[in-house]
């Protein structure tokens, strides 16, 4: 429970360190983290239009979910991508930086850290 706890702080305040054993996780719960790694890769895309595109606010999250919670390079590859997808669904939303693209990432980052307090409530 102490390294899921770990893993919401990380991801909620961008504090790492050193990568704890990989946890095995429900398939329901691999959803959840699906949709994190989703919510991380939009937060990131939007983030970057206001701080520049060699931000790495929210990707160092990713990283931290990916080292902690990809028991499996099938698994890692879907976190990945859905990574990835999120990016590309947040840039093109937001073209450029406004007050809407910035409540946009304060909604998504709430949602992120819901979901990842989910997880750590019930690490399935």
């Amino acid at each position: 429970m102490a390294r899921v706890l770990g893993l919401v702080f990380a991801l909620s305040w961008g504090q790492g360190g050193a990568t704890a054993q990989v946890l095995h996780r429900s398939p329901q719960a691999r959803e959840a983290l699906a949709q994190l790694a989703y919510d991380l890769g939009e937060a990131h895309a939007l983030h970057r239009l206001c701080a520049g595109p060699t931000d790495a606010t929210w990707y160092t999250r990713m990283q931290q979910l990916e080292a902690q919670e990809a028991a499996d390079e099938s698994f890692r590859r879907r976190l990945v991508e859905s990574f990835n997808a999120g990016f590309s669904a947040g840039g093109s939303e937001f073209p450029t930086c406004t007050p809407q693209s910035r409540a946009a990432e304060r909604t998504i980052a709430a949602r992120g850290a819901a979901l990842a307090r989910q997880l750590a409530a019930d690490p399935g």
